[in-house]
């Protein structure tokens, strides 16, 4: 009876330390050679091309970065309407690129924001260029608004959350 008894202990210890050794092993990451995405998958977009837009839509952030940083301010001067100008010019000639090379006629949402994006850009431009008109400082910090609306509904859309990398936590000296 108690070598029956023993021989139930010691396989029920041996099965539950390998049950222990299993489920330890699942949380842990075997890499693979090679991941394929989902667009990869689709065959929709090669990784070479990813990066490329990535460098593009970051070459889009730091136009806007300078913009959203200044959209607070209630003066510019003629050095601050210039690199404004400059950005809307900037946003609008790569947003424009970015709607013919990476082009998603069967999204239409996509399409009718990258579209926005590039019209806001471009209005963002043309206030920069006739800063001395009435209203254009209220009309420039709106812009901002719209393109960081933009941004945000076409971001959500596409389920990308980005936005907490793109602002790096300042370290505050105390």
């Amino acid at each position: 009876m108690y070598k029956v008894l023993i021989t139930i202990c010691i396989f029920s210890i041996v099965t539950i330390s390998q049950y222990k050794n299993v489920a330890e092993c699942s949380d842990n990451h075997v890499p693979s050679e090679h991941t394929d995405s989902a667009d990869e998958l689709m065959g929709e977009v090669p990784q070479e091309e990813k990066s490329e837009l990535a460098l593009m839509m970051q070459d889009i952030d730091e136009s806007y970065k300078i913009v959203e940083e200044m959209s607070g301010y209630y003066q510019y001067k003629k050095k601050q309407w210039k690199q404004i100008l400059e950005a809307g010019e900037n946003i609008a000639k790569v947003t424009k690129k970015v709607r013919i090379k990476y082009a998603k006629p069967d999204d239409f949402k996509y399409e009718d924001q990258m579209k926005l994006m590039q019209v806001e850009a471009k209005k963002m431009a043309e206030i920069a260029k006739n800063n001395d008109a009435d209203g254009a400082l209220e009309e420039q910090q709106w812009q901002v608004r719209r393109l960081r609306q933009t941004c945000a509904i076409c971001h959500k859309h596409l389920d990308i959350h980005i936005y907490p990398n793109l602002y790096k936590e300042k370290k505050h000296s105390g």
